[in-house]
């Protein structure tokens, strides 16, 4: 029995366990656990190590199927799957959740995070969710990734079903994997899974609808937030100290002051005010609006610019 290796990684749900799933002979093994962070915008349950399923191609052949967590936090567990689990993986799948305000912001950090396990393998973008969002369509991303010197093949997929998997999965190995019947294996695997909706036109399940602010407060760490329009004005808050929501006012407006005295340095989305036991002030802003936070001292930096960075993007507000 010949045995291959298939890495998924993206950003939190943009399907990598859905998609091990739908592929899957045996029930997936998976380390999912209740939100509590900012992901609780998307998803009731996140992974939190890792995911993995089997995929049975003939008699000879099996396909092992690894999925990363989505989340930087859980970084330990992306170096460990790369150096040992899954180094000698055929190659990467790219799962990029359309429904983000700049999945583009998304490809490069993965990309750059992955750099060194995928430059002598093939990697694949697989783009899910289009049915909740349209655009960006293929076109774009063919544009936009030409541009960003990334040239590799960009697929639209639905995870929840297996031959729109299968058909990323057979891209990508089909050289390495010969004397295939991948429509027989398609069929095989369609035929276990329930009938999807007729429609999309109402949200997937899979979207938890939850407002941005209340997103933000039912983040672990997060203590307070408040919510600034693109006139970095208070649209909502749940900060009761006046002070506060003055010093976060002003941190929105400082960063367009700075950008405009250093415009050398580029565009600037976020300032963090930090002092020793005592609460973090940080102002996250893009161009529609403005997200203040107040943290809990304990809640690493990193920890909380990718918070702030995914209730951003996933924000239609």
């Amino acid at each position: 029995m010949k045995d291959f290796k298939v890495l998924f990684t993206g950003s939190v749900a943009s399907g990598k366990t859905t998609a091990i799933r739908s592929l899957s002979d045996i029930d997936t093994v998976d380390t999912d656990a209740n939100v509590s962070d900012s992901a609780i915008r998307r998803k009731r349950t996140t992974t939190i190590a890792m995911d993995y399923g089997v995929l049975e191609l003939d008699d000879t052949a099996r396909m092992h199927l690894y999925g990363t967590p989505g989340q930087e936090r859980f970084k330990f567990m992306w170096e460990l799957m790369m150096s040992d689990l899954a180094h000698d993986a055929i190659g990467m799948i790219l799962l990029v959740d359309n429904t983000r305000k700049d999945p583009f912001r998304d490809i490069k950090f993965y990309l750059e995070e992955f750099r060194d396990f995928i430059v002598r393998r093939r990697m694949i973008i697989a783009v899910t969710h289009s049915d909740l969002r349209a655009q960006p369509d293929l076109d774009h991303y063919q544009r936009v990734l030409k541009d960003m010197g990334v040239f590799t093949t960009v697929m639209f997929i639905d995870a929840r079903v297996p031959s729109s998997v299968l058909s990323v999965l057979q891209d990508l190995v089909g050289n390495e994997v010969s004397g295939l019947d991948w429509q027989n294996i398609g069929a095989r695997l369609d035929s276990k899974q329930p009938e999807l909706p007729e429609t999309t036109a109402e949200p997937s399940t899979e979207i938890n609808q939850v407002p941005l602010l209340q997103a933000a407060i039912n983040t672990r760490g997060i203590t307070s937030a408040m919510y600034l329009d693109a006139e970095r004005k208070i649209v909502d808050s749940t900060i009761k100290s006046e002070l506060k929501k003055e010093l976060l006012c002003s941190m929105a407006n400082l960063i367009s002051a700075l950008e405009k005295k250093a415009a050398f340095m580029g565009s600037i989305d976020n300032l963090v005010l930090c002092g020793e036991g005592e609460e973090t002030l940080s102002v996250f802003v893009d161009t529609e609006h403005a997200l203040g936070l107040c943290s809990e001292p304990s809640l690493t930096l990193t920890v909380l610019k990718q918070q702030a960075a995914d209730l951003l993007q996933w924000s239609n507000e």
